[in-house]
């Protein structure tokens, strides 16, 4: 093997289909953390990792080229190529799954139980873009729609089982359980107020550390004997939430009804 290795020079193909595939990961990782930690915007983050895509592409092809040509010429050519072919499939493997949930989901990212009357942040500040570019615009299916009219057809179709939640619970007491809840949940509470109803708090996601904000509103129920609970969940950044945050006001809803039940 190590005469073959020096004939030929194709170990340095290896060792470079192993830098594209492993340096594809380590780019995606370093731009994320880097995000998280606020060495860079979140949006610079995400460059780096739609230029791992590309590098990890590269080696892919790479990979398979030498594979192909080389893969007799010694163990140590082919390991190496094909480690590296794995690090490359690997990753855009993880880049094609949350694409497909891109695609799943409708690209909005302000989820909430009642459309009609959704609950208002009053201690946090909502986006100022929050209704600036939802899908749409200019499609005939949505013509004579204003932004937040489109927002609420999308919102429907695709969670519709997010709903207000009643709990025979008084006001007060449902909102000191959602704050142990959130606190359970390792959200940032900004304000909990049983007098008043609310409850807001900041959650913190993946390794870009996206910061998502969430308003909880209690209200009297008819007869005054049970509570209604709506809940908004609002990404700062980003045009589409990946379906996180219903994925949040499910989690927290359940949550919540367990913790009132017992």
């Amino acid at each position: 093997m190590g005469s073959d290795v020096k004939q030929h020079g194709s170990i340095w193909l290896a060792r470079l289909c192993l830098l594209l595939g492993a340096g594809a990961v380590l780019l995606a990782l370093v731009g994320a953390i880097g995000a998280g930690q606020d060495w860079w915007g979140k949006l610079d983050g995400i460059s780096f990792v739609t230029a791992a895509v590309v590098v990890a592409l590269v080696g892919l092809v790479f990979s398979l080229i030498v594979l192909l040509l080389y893969r007799k010429k010694g163990t140590a050519i082919r390991n190496l190529t094909l480690i590296g072919l794995v690090c490359s499939l690997a990753y855009l493997g993880f880049i094609g799954y949350w694409i497909n949930v891109a695609r799943s989901v409708p690209q909005i990212h302000d989820i909430t139980t009642n459309l009609d009357n959704p609950p208002e942040f009053r201690v946090l500040k909502l986006r100022p873009d929050d209704f600036a570019d939802v899908p749409g615009r200019g499609e005939a299916k949505y013509a004579g729609m204003d932004a937040m009219e489109r927002w609420k057809l999308l919102h429907r179709g695709a969670y519709g089982d997010i709903r207000t939640v009643t709990l025979a619970l008084p006001v007060d007491k449902v909102v000191s359980l959602a704050e142990e809840v959130a606190r359970d949940r390792g959200w940032e509470i900004a304000q909990a107020s049983p007098e008043e109803g609310r409850l807001e708090a900041v959650d913190t996601v993946s390794l870009f550390r996206f910061k998502d904000d969430v308003v909880v509103r209690v209200q009297p129920g008819p007869g005054g004997t049970t509570s209604q609970v709506d809940v908004r969940s609002v990404s700062r950044v980003g045009r589409s939430d990946l379906g996180v945050n219903a994925k949040r006001i499910r989690g927290f809803l359940k949550d919540l009804q367990a913790a009132a039940s017992n």
